[in-house]
């Protein structure tokens, strides 16, 4: 049973010293955090600027109602 655990020392020890598995869970744990937050700011870059707008489709259009009610702009300054 000592060769077992030497095996799977050395087994722990070169799967923990490859870039492809540092890679697999830098990806997986970006992945999560896109889940739970969003987008990185810094990842969206170009014109995408703006923090993203978390409204889903009926709170826009319920935005826009109100403010054709008041008489005001579609357009937000």
């Amino acid at each position: 049973m000592v060769w077992l655990r030497i095996l799977e020392a050395w087994l722990t020890t070169r799967l923990l010293a490859s870039p492809a598995f540092h890679r697999l869970v830098q990806n997986i744990h970006k992945g999560i955090r896109q889940m739970r937050h969003g987008p990185d700011l810094e990842e969206m870059g170009g014109t995408k600027i703006d923090k993203p707008n978390n409204k889903n489709f009926l709170e826009h259009y319920l935005e826009e109602i109100k403010d054709q009610f008041r008489g005001g702009s579609s357009q937000k300054k």
